[in-house]
């Protein structure tokens, strides 16, 4: 496996109509990142993608999404009518010796795949937080974007990793009667604290109970895991006595915590929709910690903030949580030692449910602890078994061998999607399916079925 992390040579936002003037090429530019490159460079690499969306106009009606040269790749998104965001990477070029004719080592590229999903995600993060683009005027979306985007791609690295295609939610299973103590809980909090909606509740990276729509509850755990708990659990390692001190719980959202009825101005504000509803509608995001258990709360805009609203909601929170989580711990570990003794060789699998988003492979993969990046075309094959859902069908199977000795088996069953990564010399085609087999039984418990 190749360890492949890319810098980002360049990500932008524009929209033509911003400034359809000669003169007024800046205006169209939303969002340029690095900041620091000139206004040339700028309206150069913007010009030429606004060239490129037109011309492609011209064959088709679906919208350009790549460019390649041959030293960057440029990769397109239109999120809402009329605004792109583009991702440009830089392609590494040699020349050869004694000839003008160079060739770009596709080895150390990141898939265009990763790229197009982290293009997907901001967006979907900027709207979660933010917003539509179309919402805000033309005086405000500069300072918008340029508030939530720089710290977002600033903080970004592209690697081949399969979670960065396959975007899903850890899952963490447990006990019936620790998984009924959770339940219990949440319908006492809902009880006896009505304002507070849509409760999630996640331990260290895994989630226990969504009370979000799927899609929203996907931005918001990339939100917590890629940024929020990092950030919570090194403040906790550093804090030492103090955080132990705390483990009977406190609000990490807003960080500083909630001591008085002016820190409740400082309650971000999110976009999400209920299951039941169709548009998204805006409510404040509030996020409790207790030890490794991190709960999160929806409270309607329209709802009149008091402090001691929250102060009564902390002072009942906080001895449950605590119980709740130790409770959780001894579950987790329990669960690791079987998952040890399952142990796998060096194969890769991955496990993905459509319905609801759950994720699953081995070695267990997290953004706390990242895994080893996958060969760009290995990485290639099953973003396109992925995204072409067709090709595996409700029920079916798919076995693919590259030229350099890699077995891809994808596997479907209903909206359950399963690969296994496998690089053998010598094997042949029956010893790959066993082995695959021997996986799938082993990992997946009766979710995908084989013939007798």
């Amino acid at each position: 496996m190749i360890d492949v992390k890319t810098k980002i040579n360049s990500f932008f936002i524009f929209n033509s109509s911003f400034g359809p003037r000669e003169g007024d090429e800046l205006q169209r530019i939303l969002f340029y990142h690095p900041s620091q490159a000139s206004a040339d460079t700028q309206k150069m690499q913007v010009g030429l993608c606004e060239a490129v969306v037109k011309f492609m106009l011209t064959f088709s009606s679906e919208p350009c999404e790549a460019l390649q040269t041959q030293t960057k790749r440029y990769i397109f998104y239109q999120p809402e009518k009329g605004y792109w965001m583009v991702l440009v990477v830089r392609i590494p070029y040699t020349t050869k010796a004694l000839s003008a004719i160079g060739e770009s080592r596709g080895a150390d590229v990141v898939d265009p795949s990763v790229m197009f999903e982290l293009l997907k995600a901001a967006y979907k993060m900027f709207r979660m937080f933010k917003g539509l683009f179309k919402d805000y005027t033309t005086e405000e979306i500069y300072t918008v974007c340029d508030h939530f985007f720089t710290p977002y791609i600033t903080s970004r690295n592209l690697s081949n990793d399969i979670t960065d295609v396959i975007q899903g939610i850890n899952y963490l299973p447990l006990d019936k009667n620790s998984f009924f103590k959770v339940l219990c809980f949440i319908d006492i909090l809902e009880v006896n604290y009505p304002q507070f909606k849509c409760i999630s509740f996640i331990y260290n990276e895994q989630l226990i109970w969504n009370g979000l729509a799927t899609q929203d509850m996907l931005t918001l755990y990339q939100y917590l895991v890629q940024s929020l708990l990092p950030r919570q659990v090194e403040k906790e390692i550093q804090g030492g006595a103090v955080a132990a001190a705390q483990r009977h719980g406190r609000f990490i959202h807003p960080p500083e915590g909630i001591h008085s009825q002016e820190d409740l101005q400082k309650l971000v504000k999110v976009h999400v929709m209920k299951e039941d509803d169709l548009e998204t509608k805006q409510y404040y995001l509030v996020i409790y910690r207790t030890m490794s258990a991190t709960v999160c709360f929806t409270v309607d805009v329209d709802v009149e903030l008091q402090f001691e609203m929250f102060r009564s909601l902390d002072a009942f929170i906080g001895p449950q949580l605590s119980g709740i989580a130790s409770t959780i711990s001894e579950q987790c570990t329990l669960h690791a030692l079987q998952t040890a003794q399952l142990a796998i060789s060096e194969h890769k699998f991955v496990y993905f449910n459509r319905l609801n988003l759950a994720f699953k492979s081995s070695p267990p993969m997290s953004k706390l602890h990242p895994s080893a990046a996958i060969k760009p075309e290995v990485l290639s094959i099953i973003s396109n078994i992925h995204s072409e859902k067709e090709s595996l069908g409700n029920y079916g199977e798919i076995i693919i061998k590259t030229p350099d000795e890699y077995w891809i088996t994808g596997k479907a069953s209903n909206d359950r999607e399963f690969y296994v990564i496998i690089q053998e010399k010598n094997a042949n085609l029956k010893e790959i399916a066993d082995e695959v087999r021997r996986i799938c039984e082993a990992q997946m418990k009766g979710i995908f079925f084989y013939p007798m």
